[in-house]
């Protein structure tokens, strides 16, 4: 398989994750942040998998960088906050915070590629969320990992 065949499975994977998670975050809060845990888990698989094979230094710290936010983001998701969930909202915001500059960074080498600003976006949308989980803002959790899918799953298929 080519490696951008990777990229574009990580994309699909992450946005079918948040629209399924937008559908209907209100009834089912608990059901949102499972379906967002583990499509941030394959999705970081399939990221790590697309950094494990790319050949470029910057595209695979990059790449591994956001793998890595993805699966430890999803498994806590998936294994549920310790104690009262600030340890949850820090680690949200933290790695929300750390994917967007990921992104950012990772798009810097296509600065001249037309679809430069989706990346930017995703990347600046990431950085948002997670700075509107640090200060407390009450968002409804499924609505912001949700969000983070799309931007995700939209940066990785451009």
């Amino acid at each position: 398989m080519k490696n951008w065949l990777w990229w574009l499975l990580a994309g699909l994977v992450a946005l079918m994750g948040g629209v399924l998670g937008l559908i209907n975050p209100n009834a089912a809060q608990i059901t949102s942040t499972t379906i967002a845990g583990w499509a941030l888990v394959l999705m970081g698989l399939l990221q790590g998998r697309a950094a494990w094979k790319s050949s470029a230094f910057r595209e695979r710290a990059g790449a591994a960088l956001f793998a890595a936010a993805g699966l430890f983001l999803g498994l806590s998701l998936l294994i549920g906050p310790i104690g009262d969930g600030t340890l949850l909202r820090w680690l949200l915001g933290g790695l929300l915070g750390i994917g967007g500059l990921a992104k950012l960074w990772i798009g810097r080498r296509y600065q001249t590629d037309p679809l430069f600003w989706a990346v930017l976006v995703a990347g600046g949308l990431s950085v948002v969320l997670g700075a509107l989980v640090l200060l407390g803002v009450t968002l409804q959790l499924g609505v912001i990992l949700s969000l983070e899918l799309l931007g995700s799953g939209a940066a990785l298929i451009v």
